[in-house]
């Protein structure tokens, strides 16, 4: 095999709640995350050596910044690959969105070169890997739903129901991660709340809980950015059974258990002349599983 085309899923926060700031400078976190099927699309090709990286976007770096770069150049480094590898990566995922394109690029790129070059590696090496290169990138490797710990590199599998449809608003300006979680407010005096997620398989158990979900950087980003607040209180008029910002943001999505509600709030929110003017972008997509 000389080359390989892989699927590159994206991911939302069902809710994030953050612990502390650690040693090390990261902070411990506390997420259940689910995959969605707004994906880019990377061709991994062999080459004689070193590691290359274009891009259709024009705003994606293509050197030591992009993650899918470090993740390909350390994995061919620790399996003593002499030859190299060219990846291009078609996106879809809006960059800095909050829905963790660049992590699933690196996570992508590891499972392709373990298939590319034939290197049989399990699961748990890869998982090794990927928690080198970034701190979301192991849950991609993972079954697609996951409850995820300490900086993201612990994942614990869940079985949740999937049986619904997002609407994902991106407003039309980027958040920087690192600023979102260094001016988040960390409530250390008040106990963290322990969340049931048995029979989250059941429609109606899932929907119950998921009302109760928070992100803890949404706060913080919301004050800065108000639009954010809008596109969450429109979802909910709209008929969302939840609307909640993913991750860092900006990206706000909100559930709905039927397609053609989803599509039309998709449908009139993209027509709409307030969000045209922001530059924004509007996906409908739904849950799926991992690939690995």
């Amino acid at each position: 095999m000389d080359r390989l085309t892989l699927k590159s899923p994206s991911k939302i926060n069902l809710f994030l709640k953050v612990i502390k700031k650690r040693e090390d400078g990261y902070h411990e976190i506390l997420s259940l995350m689910q995959m969605v099927d707004l994906c880019d699309e990377l061709c991994l090709k062999k080459t004689k050596g070193g590691v290359v990286i274009d891009c259709d976007h024009p705003d994606c770096p293509t050197d030591e910044r992009n993650l899918a770069f470090q993740a390909a150049s350390l994995l061919l480094r620790e399996a003593n690959i002499a030859k190299g590898v060219k990846i291009h990566i078609r996106k879809k995922i809006p960059l800095s969105s909050g829905l963790g394109g660049g992590s699933s690029n690196a996570a992508t790129t590891l499972r392709g070169i373990n298939r590319l070059f034939d290197l049989e590696l399990p699961r748990e090496r890869l998982y090794d890997l990927a928690s080198q290169v970034g701190s979301d990138v192991p849950f991609f490797l993972s079954s697609g739903q996951a409850l995820v710990k300490g900086r993201g590199e612990k994942i614990v599998p869940q079985t949740m129901y999937k049986d619904y449809w997002m609407v994902l608003v991106r407003p039309g300006f980027e958040v920087s991660t690192k600023w979102a979680y260094q001016n988040a407010k960390i409530n250390l005096t008040k106990k963290n709340k322990e969340f049931n997620f048995k029979n989250l398989e059941k429609g109606f158990m899932f929907f119950e809980a998921l009302r109760s979900f928070t992100n803890d950087l949404e706060e913080v980003v919301s004050k800065r950015y108000p639009v954010i607040q809008r596109i969450k209180e429109i979802l909910k008029n709209s008929g969302a059974l939840k609307s909640s910002m993913s991750g860092s943001g900006p990206t706000v999505y909100g559930v709905f258990d039927q397609k053609p509600q989803a599509e039309e709030v998709a449908r009139k929110l993209s027509r709409s002349d307030w969000f045209a003017k922001s530059k924004g972008q509007v996906f409908l997509t739904q849950p799926i599983s991992g690939n690995i």
